[in-house]
């Protein structure tokens, strides 16, 4: 009885023994499981590139839900639109450095838009989830800002996404000069700004944001295109084609004209010799100025009228060239017509 109670006694130790070994090994595997996810999953260059990774795949909200990630409370969030964000590839880790504070500082590598670049990120430790594992968050916010001036026109297009300016002046800094509407941008980005419209064009710009909390200027200046100064060419021409409809030496409201002291014969006829090439250009330097000048162009009529003598009373044809110059205003009306007011 004694002999079998021995054993019973030896077979529990031998059982204890085996199962603390196999606890030992357990929590062994497990702190080198959860010591290689640190090292990996849950890295500080793993929650950077989880970052980067919503970039590349156009998701502005998954970016932002990284803790971290501050938009500033001025400026708009237009730009933070996936739909906005252009092409993020062949990113890579470049550098992982331990900070003083227990943060860490990476570097990553990519390609922008085509261009190459490299952005720096300081992330902060931010205790541990689930118990175990290491939990991260931006030290400095990856968000830049793009002050974006449209000058002569409204509205622009940032790598295809349409943003409406609601017509509202642009901002004008103490200087005096046009300050431009905030922009809360990505870092890394590129941005491609442009602007077109029925009559005006501008750009492209190109703007790289690929410092964390970086302050960008963006200006596109719009300029008249091929439609424009032909659609304006149409009205001119229209409107002095309609002047030599008029049968008078002093055609009313028109900017050619021709004083004879004689007495004429029947009724002068005009045409146009030469229609005047229109150019176009600002109406002023005020950025939000949307009105557009035609500077003083020259053109030729040619008047035909009988003429009498009042000294001899002889009859002669009078055919002349009369050159001219004319200038305008020009407003784009809502409706897309052009209103010209002369000068």
């Amino acid at each position: 009885m004694a002999a079998h109670t021995q054993e019973t006694s030896g077979g529990v130790r031998r059982a204890v023994i085996v199962w603390s070994v196999v606890a030992v090994l357990f929590v062994s595997a497990f702190a080198g499981a959860v010591a290689i996810l640190n090292a990996t999953v849950f890295s500080a260059p793993a929650f950077a590139r989880s970052y980067l990774d919503a970039l590349a795949g156009s998701d502005g909200g998954a970016a932002l839900a990284h803790p971290g990630v501050v938009v500033p409370d001025t400026g708009s969030r237009a730009l933070l639109n996936g739909v906005a964000l252009g092409t993020l590839d062949d990113i890579a880790l470049v550098s992982d450095e331990a900070d003083d504070d227990d943060g860490r500082t990476v570097r990553f590598s990519y390609t922008s838009e085509g261009a190459p670049g490299s952005t720096e990120f300081s992330l902060r430790h931010v205790g541990r989830n689930f118990l175990f594992f290491d939990g991260w968050e931006f030290a400095r916010s990856p968000v830049a800002t793009v002050r974006v001036q449209v000058q002569h026109a409204t509205g622009f297009t940032a790598n295809g996404l349409v943003v409406p300016t609601d017509g509202d002046p642009t901002p004008i800094a103490e200087d005096g000069t046009a300050a431009g509407a905030e922009y809360a941008v990505f870092t890394p980005s590129t941005y491609v700004l442009s602007h077109r419209s029925r009559y005006v064009d501008a750009g492209p710009v190109r703007v790289a944001a690929t410092e964390p909390g970086a302050a960008l200027d963006a200006v596109l200046t719009a300029q008249p295109n091929a439609i424009f100064v032909e659609q304006a060419q149409r009205e001119i021409n229209a409107y002095l084609s309609g002047c030599a409809t008029q049968r008078v030496l002093l055609p009313a409201g028109c900017p050619f004209g021709k004083a004879i002291r004689d007495r004429i014969e029947g009724e002068p006829t005009w045409s146009i010799a030469r229609m005047p090439a229109v150019t176009l250009q600002p109406y002023s330097a005020d950025p939000n100025d949307r009105t557009w000048l035609v500077p003083e162009i020259v053109g030729t009529a040619n008047i035909v009228v009988d003429v009498k003598s009042l000294f001899d009373g002889s009859v002669r044809t009078l055919d002349e060239d009369v050159p001219f110059g004319v200038s305008y205003r020009v407003t784009i009306q809502p409706d897309g017509t052009l209103m010209l007011q002369g000068l």
